[in-house]
């Protein structure tokens, strides 16, 4: 049996019956870095470490930068919160998501999260929920956001579908509004 008193609050949310849309874990405004090297610099003055491979998947030619400002609003589960207690695979955790009206990130809210995200706690790894960027077949990234010994990163994480999940991974999906007819 769970002991969902030492859930996280989104849990605790679930199991209370909460309504239709998941609690707001962070507001994010996409668009003010409108390519690589504005990220790169961005992350390099607020003393962001960037990973190789994050580093390389910011200047893929399929990386989408959003050539207007908007904001997003982000919610965090793990796999434990949305009912699946042994972890999954990809394809469950985004289907047990989409039920609580949790959608994909766009790529570029990985770089702008973690300049919003500088108070992350030590330990803490947060995957960003979205559309893998590269080769599908081979290395298919996901950013995912660290803060360790040496202090903040932007790393990436593998993006395969059949990648087997944790029960406390935790994700930070897009929240959609009703309006948008999710």
């Amino acid at each position: 049996m769970l002991d969902i008193l030492n859930w996280g609050p989104v849990g605790r949310w679930l199991q209370a019956g909460g309504a239709r849309s998941v609690p707001l874990w962070r507001t994010v405004l996409l668009g003010r870095c409108r390519g690589p090297e504005a990220c790169r610099a961005a992350l390099g003055e607020a003393g962001v470490h960037l990973s190789a491979d994050a580093d390389t998947l910011l200047g893929r030619p399929e990386f989408r930068w959003s050539d207007r400002k908007r904001v997003v609003d982000l919610a965090t589960v793990t796999p434990a919160e949305l009912g699946l207690t042994r972890g999954a695979r990809w394809a469950d955790i985004r289907a047990a998501a989409k039920t609580l009206r949790l959608g994909l990130a766009p790529a570029e809210t990985g770089p702008a999260l973690r300049l919003l995200y500088a108070d992350q706690p030590f330990g803490e790894r947060v995957v960003l929920a979205m559309q893998p960027v590269g080769d599908p077949e081979t290395e298919p990234l996901a950013f995912a956001l660290d803060r360790d010994d040496d202090g903040l990163w932007l790393d990436v994480t593998d993006g395969h579908p059949d990648v087997f999940w944790g029960a406390e991974d935790r994700f930070a999906f897009v929240r959609r509004p009703a309006r948008w007819g999710f």
